[in-house]
């Protein structure tokens, strides 16, 4: 995120008497014209995702998961500013929201994700099925996602640098910190499995518990939230002019698409009822061992 608002402030700043023929922020940025119709299907989805989320939150009074719905409707108004961005190319204000309501919002899917793990393990099974406290399970992987977008800051700030040096450490660094944001959720992903396959050891069958959708939800959106985490690494690693960030197909495709099926699961799946469901059975099976 910071590489692309760099970019755009530089791009502005070369740009400060415009003609038709000089390029624009988002020219210089994406390489392409953004689609209107794109972004007004995505930020529609989106919206109907928010509204759906919020009935499932508000109906179950789940205030926990909060941060899921709200950080839904703010990707969807990215998704419109995509349109005046398209009709303004050179609008440094309009830019910057639409960068800031799209890429800030996925940290609150995650979030939400790390949330409901300690949840699951604390209500329905055991809390020797976690590798790690499940009551600080999210407290250190927010810690760890807010660690490497400030590295992240940190690289994209030494990027726009004119030094050549300076410049490619700054791509290295901003690299780095999305690599290990990265390999911080694979390392979540692995809890899951970890406690997946501890629950199995002990006989116990998840498919035939109250909790089992839980197991399933849990995995099936973080797989998707994890397409998305390799996409921008991938992007990031081909540099301004890459295919990817060139071509806007694959934002949408390996993006957006990506995270809108991992908070749609909870839309079928709400785990509230699931957490609740499943109080009795969890104090049943710790009362086995």
């Amino acid at each position: 995120m910071a590489a692309f608002l760099i970019s755009a402030v530089r791009a502005a700043s070369d740009n400060s008497t415009i003609s038709v023929d000089e390029p624009t922020i988002v020219s210089v940025v994406f390489q392409y014209s953004p689609s209107k119709v794109a972004a007004a299907v995505a930020g529609g989805l989106y919206f109907i995702a928010s509204l759906c989320l919020f009935m499932r939150l508000f109906m179950n009074k789940a205030w926990w998961g909060l941060c899921l719905p709200i950080a839904s409707t703010f990707m969807s108004v990215g998704f419109f500013m995509r349109i005046p961005m398209a009709m303004y190319p050179n609008s440094l204000p309009i830019f910057m929201v639409q960068q800031l309501f799209t890429l800030l919002p996925p940290a609150a899917y995650l979030a939400f994700n790390y949330i409901l793990y300690g949840r699951f393990i604390v209500n329905c099974v055991d809390r020797r099925y976690s590798w790690i406290k499940p009551e600080k399970v999210a407290r250190y992987f927010v810690i760890s996602d807010i660690t490497t977008f400030l590295i992240q800051g940190g690289g994209g700030g030494l990027e726009a640098s004119t030094n050549v040096t300076s410049n490619k450490l700054g791509a290295n660094i901003l690299l780095a910190g999305l690599v290990i944001q990265t390999l911080s959720f694979v390392f979540f992903m692995l809890l899951i499995v970890h406690a997946w396959r501890s629950i199995l050891r002990d006989g116990i069958m998840p498919r035939q518990e109250p909790w089992g959708p839980i197991l399933w939800i849990l995995m099936f959106s973080s797989t998707a939230y994890l397409i998305r985490c390799i996409y921008r690494v991938i992007e990031l690693a081909q540099g301004s002019g890459g295919y990817l960030i060139t071509h806007e197909i694959y934002f949408y495709l390996l993006d957006s698409l990506p995270l809108l099926i991992g908070i749609s699961t909870y839309i079928i799946y709400w785990p509230t009822k699931y957490l609740e469901s499943s109080a009795k059975t969890a104090n049943q099976m710790s009362n086995r061992f």
